[in-house]
C-alpha cells in the first residue's frame, strides 16, 4: 500500500513542485469487495489511482461477464475516458477485494495536466499497455478451444505471478474458477473440466484455489500458435504485484 498518491508508479519520473497542493486534489474512496466503482457508459467525470486492493475491468452481455484486465496498487483507472471528448466509460470496474482508491475530478485533473504536461506522456504509455493487453486477449478469444485458452492464461499467470516452490512454480494469486473462466470467456464448467484434465496429466496442481505449475515446458508446447515471449505476456510491464486474495 502507498502512503501518498505521489509515491505511486503513476507519478514516477514526474517532478512535483508542490506535493501538498497535488495531494489535496485527490480524495480517498473506500470500496468493499464486489462493489462497482463505475459501469460501462457512465459519465467519466473522475480518474482513480489504486491505493490498496485490486480491481477488475469487465463487460457484461446477457448476464455473461468477460474480464478484460485488472488494476493493482499504484495503477490508475479511468484516466483515458476522463480526458477523451466522448467522456463515457468504455467498460465497468469493480473491486475484487476491499480497496481504497484516490479519486481526482475531471476539472482538477485538467488543472494538473496544465501544471505537469508530462502526465500526458504517462497517459499515452498507459494506453499502449492496455492496447497490448487487448491484443493478447483478442488472440486468445479468436480460438474456441477451451484448453487453448486455459493454457495461455496459465502461462500469463506464470509470467505475472509465478514464484518458485518445492514442487514447481506457484501462481501466487488465489483465484476462483469463476473468475478464471471470466478472464478467457468460457463457462466455469469448461474451466473446471480443463483444469482437472491438466491436473490428471500432472501438468498443474491446485490446492486451496492456488495453482502450481508442475510442467512448464508441457504448457508452453500446448500454447499453440501464440508463442509469446515472457515480456509480451506481462500484463503491466512497469511493476510487479503482490496479489494474495481473491
Amino acid at each position: 500500500m502507498f502512503n501518498s498518491v505521489l509515491d505511486t508508479p503513476f507519478f514516477s519520473d514526474i517532478e512535483i513542485s508542490d506535493r501538498a497542493f497535488v495531494e489535496s486534489l485527490f480524495i480517498e474512496r473506500i470500496y468493499r469487495k464486489y462493489q462497482v466503482v463505475f459501469y460501462q457508459n457512465d459519465p467519466a467525470n473522475e480518474m482513480f489511482v489504486v491505493k490498496s486492493g485490486k480491481l477488475k475491468i469487465f463487460r457484461e452481455d446477457d448476464h455473461n461477464e468477460i474480464v478484460l484486465g485488472h488494476q493493482f496498487p499504484g495503477e490508475s483507472i479511468g484516466e483515458l475516458e476522463a480526458i477523451h471528448h466522448d467522456n463515457h466509460r468504455l467498460a465497468s470496474v469493480a473491486a475484487i477485494e476491499n480497496s481504497v482508491l484516490w479519486m481526482i475530478r475531471k476539472p482538477d485533473l485538467e488543472q494538473l495536466m496544465s501544471l505537469y504536461p508530462s502526465l500526458l506522456r504517462k497517459f499515452f504509455f498507459v494506453m499502449a499497455e492496455r492496447l497490448r493487453q487487448a491484443d493478447s486477449k483478442i488472440s486468445y478469444l479468436a480460438f474456441l478451444d477451451a484448453r487453448f485458452r486455459v493454457v495461455n492464461l496459465l502461462l500469463d499467470l506464470h509470467t505475472n505471478f509465478g514464484t518458485k516452490a518445492e514442487d514447481g512454480i506457484l501462481i501466487d494469486w488465489k483465484i476462483t474458477q469463476t473468475h478464471f473462466a471470466n478472464m478467457i470467456g468460457i463457462s466455469r464448467e469448461s474451466a473446471a473440466r480443463t483444469l482437472q484434465e491438466l491436473q490428471k496429466e500432472r501438468i498443474i496442481s491446485i490446492k486451496d484455489k492456488y495453482i502450481t505449475i508442475l510442467n512448464l515446458s508441457a504448457l508452453q508446447e500446448m500454447s499453440g500458435q501464440i508463442q509469446q515471449s515472457q515480456n509480451l505476456r506481462e500484463w503491466h510491464s512497469t511493476y510487479r504485484y503482490d496479489t494474495n486474495i481473491l
